[in-house]
């Protein structure tokens, strides 16, 4: 199996980290007017638990709103009219709207294939834009819907495509399933929600999008898929959530998920290599690391446990600095700057970690063609 065919969309809003921040305890003020914290206080708070710019430099969105504080014109967080922002079918509907427009300009771009997969965890809808620009292509295509799984959420869309290219003899002889990821984080704020937890959240999340392919046939440019692997970690189910509430999706996030990750990858790391029989020891030391950037301490925490070398993982701090936490659409972001990255040699192995609600750790082995 190989991935090739990048394509990445970029969000037409991009705001500084220290802008973004001022931004969000702006939208904290207006929706609290009852209480004596004022936009400063606010400020220096987000400024206290938030990355800094030296850790997170951009954001991008695709929700106009970010761009301004005037509250009364926004389509998404109008608070001066409702301090929660606006329901859930309205943010869905943005949702539709942004996630159809990036499928049609993905297929201006690339040839259709035998199956998609539409991975996201922050907006559904039925029929999805992946079906509605599916029943437009010259051939039957099958589409599947890879949902709610969060920043781990490109794992299981993988097993999915090499289980579609493998099963012929149930499905048909498939040469080429496309995963599509459409993820807006920004559209789930809670203004009247000032806890520390959820200003990590909102202050760590981006916008992403990016479709890429999985093939039997050999492309020029692309990885060769070595390996996929799984585990949820016992009792940790509570330190990561992603549910629906009534005004928009809420996480909870415990600080505590860095070290309990920590913990585990060197542990998970050897029995998954292991168990497929792979030197594990040459690559831990020639391997690079696609490392989801949850955040900095959770890149911190898999180079120390695995003793790995700062360039092994200076691609996951240089896209968490410029772009953000993206959900799912992250770790494919990092895989497209790998494949276009001349400085790493063809033959490289890329290992890849993502984390999510579970907790669930995901590890894939690849070679850079």
């Amino acid at each position: 199996m190989y991935l090739h065919n990048f394509y990445s969309i970029q969000p037409p809003y991009t705001k500084r980290q220290a802008e973004g921040l001022k931004w969000l305890a702006s939208a904290y003020k207006a929706a609290q007017q009852g209480q004596a914290y004022s936009e400063e206080e606010y400020n220096k708070l987000l400024q206290r638990v938030a990355c800094p710019e030296s850790q997170i430099e951009t954001r991008r969105f695709f929700i106009p709103d970010t761009q301004n504080t005037l509250w009364e014109n926004h389509s998404i967080y109008p608070i001066t009219r409702s301090s929660r922002g606006a329901t859930m079918e309205r943010r869905h509907e943005f949702f539709h709207k942004t996630a159809l427009e990036s499928f049609q300009k993905i297929y201006e771009h690339r040839p259709f294939p035998d199956d998609i997969i539409h991975v996201s965890c922050t907006g559904y809808i039925s029929p999805s834009a992946a079906q509605m620009i599916a029943v437009k292509a010259p051939k039957n295509i099958t589409v599947t819907h890879s949902y709610h799984m969060g920043c781990y959420g490109a794992f299981p869309a993988l097993r999915m495509a090499s289980g579609f290219l493998s099963s012929a003899e149930v499905l048909g002889k498939k040469k080429s399933v496309d995963l599509v990821h459409t993820e807006l984080c920004s559209l789930h704020l809670n203004p009247q929600d000032p806890s520390l937890e959820q200003m990590v959240i909102q202050s760590l999340f981006a916008d992403g999008v990016i479709a890429y392919s999985m093939t039997l046939e050999k492309p020029v440019k692309g990885f060769r898929l070595i390996s996929l692997y799984e585990e949820l970690v016992p009792d940790t189910s509570e330190a990561m959530e992603w549910m629906v509430a009534d005004w928009s999706m809420k996480m909870t996030l415990s600080k505590d998920v860095p070290t309990l990750i920590g913990k585990k990858i060197r542990d998970f790391t050897t029995k998954w290599l292991s168990s497929r029989d792979f030197d594990i020891s040459d690559i831990i030391k020639n391997a690079v690391f696609a490392v989801h950037p949850g955040g900095p301490k959770i890149i911190d925490q898999v180079a120390q446990q695995l003793e790995l070398k700062e360039e092994q993982v200076q691609g996951s701090r240089l896209l968490l600095k410029e772009r953000g936490n993206m959900s799912s659409a992250t770790l494919p972001h990092l895989w497209e700057r790998i494949l276009d990255d001349d400085t790493i040699p063809s033959g490289t192995l890329i290992v890849s970690y993502a984390f999510g609600p579970g907790l669930t750790l995901c590890g894939g082995l690849m070679e850079k063609l």
